[in-house]
């Protein structure tokens, strides 16, 4: 129970990340505070080094995770646009 509650957290956390990486204009800052009060809200709660640790490394993965699948998502618009 407590590595879901973690991995929630972790996915969270990534996705207002991604979505501010790919926004543009001032509401795109409200989603990185969001990230960033989630990421309090998750340090508050677990004090310990090692589920803090799997947050920032598993939060990180899942940002790249997204990017990637978003690159793919724009490659296939665009080959679809193009014919």
């Amino acid at each position: 129970m407590r590595a879901l509650k973690i991995f929630a957290f972790c996915v969270l956390c990534a996705a207002l990340l991604f979505v501010f990486s790919i926004i543009d204009g001032v509401v795109k800052f409200a989603f990185s505070l969001g990230a960033l009060y989630v990421g309090i809200q998750f340090f508050k709660r677990h004090e310990t080094r090692g589920p803090r640790i799997a947050f920032i490394l598993i939060t990180i993965l899942l940002y790249f995770i997204y990017t990637v699948f978003y690159a793919f998502y724009l490659a296939i618009q665009q080959q679809q646009a193009a014919v």
